[in-house]
């Protein structure tokens, strides 16, 4: 009856709007996501720039409460997989993309800043340097440049200067003293401090660039205004021939990327294993595996403290369960083989394959079901990315994706598949088939149910939907709503944005434009508008740029 219901409501929405109102509400959505949520930027090596926020608590009045950059999930998977499937559509309509081009180099190179400044921040925040450490004792370059990665670098100083294009008040220094009350960073407090990239962040990543590297050419930069604090990421960018003269190669820097992702996920000899010994609840680096029920050299480490990293890690063997997936992944995109460790054999492979398609085989052609409520998220995204079947010539993927549970969805990830590998899928998904022309409806219906007023909690807006209210329902699905009466939040509306350019690519991919009354014409501006603040005087950590050699 509840589903019923749903659909209802869901074909409701298609009598109210037309394909237009759609493609007008993805540019309002748009708009707004570059004029409240991110800061884009050309000096790409200041922290907190090109990364956008997700969600934020609202007064009663309307105004920000504040802002958050959420956990990391969706920030960069979201982004940057908007931007390429904008960038591809754009120019397949022969339309100007030269702005989405630019938006994209930004926020890859903001990954850049992450990979090579993450270890200068966390020397800083342990007291392993000082203000008069000479900068190749603060960053060690090109060591630094290794795939270990800070899940954001939103800081104090940053806040400070910006806060008001957040359309947000500067707010009071909370206790630690390196942000206030009124934004939420992951650098500024996570499970811990400065925290790194977990398993999920890097898998959700890895999709992102996936489609990145599918759908983006190279191109010449030209013009395109670019300012390095530091010489080391374009030297680094240009001795991997990702940067020649005036053309930019995306499948080099991609690949290079992720390889980087993936060795810091991995860790060869003579690096400790991680071991699982009874009684200890949890694996860890360990050279005596005296005891150990299981080890594996699949984790995560901090280069800095020497430790695992806060959550995401591997402690509970979970990167050993993914290590297939990723290696998998890692190879789709890449082409080069990263099954260390034997994990394209044995139990890992068997035991993702199972949990991913919900059966434990038993013989070749018999096998034991398992709830189809557990979630999945992460084999689920990884197996979009590497088209993980039964066999290599399996659809069953795909039926899999496209299985509309009633928790966990994750409608992006069957046409995310869709994408990367239509030469084998458009067998079974192309206009005229049945399975196409249902999920054709599914999303726009779908689409259509998401807010003019944009995603919220607020279940009093006329037009709010229980669809649409999370900070994205791509990585965490809720369709009964968020029904909180004592406070509203209201979101990005990414996920609106990444699930709108997936429809268009793979439904209605012809007149696909941005209007230049829509088109972000500051681009390369609105940052002046904030002036560098002063932080003479003031007992915080700003964490406001790198070092510069002087």
């Amino acid at each position: 009856m509840k589903i019923l219901s749903i659909v209802f409501i869901l074909f409701l929405s298609t009598l109210l709007y037309s394909n237009s109102d759609l493609h007008q509400k993805y540019l309002n959505y748009r708009t707004r996501l570059l004029n409240e949520f991110i800061l884009v930027s050309p000096n790409v090596e200041q922290f907190g720039t090109n990364i956008p926020a997700v969600d934020r608590k609202l007064n009663p009045d309307g105004s920000v409460k504040w802002l958050s950059w959420s956990d990391g999930n969706s920030n960069f998977n979201h982004w940057l997989s908007i931007l390429a499937l904008e960038y591809r559509l754009l120019k397949n309509n022969n339309q100007d993309y030269r702005e989405t081009l630019t938006m994209l180099i930004y926020s890859m190179l903001a990954l850049e800043r992450l990979d090579l400044y993450s270890e200068y921040i966390l020397r800083k925040h342990h007291n392993l340097i000082n203000d008069s450490t000479c900068l190749n004792q603060a960053i060690k370059y090109p060591e630094d440049i290794n795939g270990f990665l800070l899940r954001d670098d939103v800081t104090l100083g940053f806040w400070r200067q910006y806060h008001k294009h957040f359309k947000s008040q500067y707010g009071w220094h909370i206790e630690t003293k390196d942000g206030t009350n009124t934004f939420l960073s992951v650098f500024q407090k996570g499970a811990i401090p400065r925290q790194g990239m977990s398993q999920d962040n890097i898998i959700y990543l890895m999709q992102a660039l996936a489609l990145v590297k599918k759908l983006v050419d190279n191109e010449n930069i030209f013009g395109i205004e670019m300012h390095f604090y530091n010489n080391y990421i374009p030297e680094y960018l240009k001795s991997k021939n990702i940067i020649s003269g005036n053309m930019i190669y995306f499948g080099r820097w991609i690949d290079d990327i992720v390889e980087r992702l993936l060795r810091h996920c991995y860790h060869e000899y003579p690096s400790p294993k991680i071991v699982l010994k009874p009684l200890k609840g949890r694996a860890r680096p360990s050279k005596n595996h005296f005891g150990g029920i299981m080890s594996s050299s699949w984790y995560i480490m901090n280069p800095v403290t020497n430790d695992l990293v806060a959550e995401g890690n591997g402690e509970d063997m979970g990167v050993w369960m993914n290590s297939y997936g990723m290696a998998e992944a890692a190879k789709a995109i890449t082409g080069k083989d990263f099954h260390y460790d034997n994990s394209d054999k044995g139990l890992s492979v068997y035991l993702f394959k199972s949990l991913l398609f919900k059966k434990l085989y038993i013989i070749k052609s018999a096998a034991v079901p398992l709830p189809e409520e557990m979630d999945d998220y992460m084999f689920r995204t990884l197996a979009s990315i590497a088209d993980i079947n039964i066999n290599k010539n399996s659809y069953e993927l795909f039926y899999c994706l496209d299985d509309k549970r009633k928790k966990y969805t994750y409608e992006h990830n069957p046409l995310v598949l869709y994408i990367l590998y239509k030469n084998k899928y458009d067998v079974i998904y192309r206009p005229g088939t049945r399975i196409y022309e249902t999920d054709k409806e599914f999303y726009k219906n779908l689409l259509f149910e998401a807010p003019i007023s944009y995603p919220s909690t607020d279940f009093t807006r006329p037009d709010y939907s229980p669809f649409w209210s999370t900070s994205s329902r791509l990585n965490w699905p809720n369709n009964k709503g968020n029904r909180n009466a004592t406070e509203v939040w209201d979101y990005a509306g990414m996920d609106f944005m990444f699930l709108y350019n997936l429809y268009r690519f793979v439904f209605s991919p012809e007149n696909y434009k941005i209007s230049e009354n829509y088109k972000y014409t500051n681009i390369n501006e609105d940052y002046k508008k904030y002036p560098e603040p002063n932080f003479k005087g003031i007992d915080a950590e700003f964490f406001f740029m790198p070092p510069k050699e002087k």
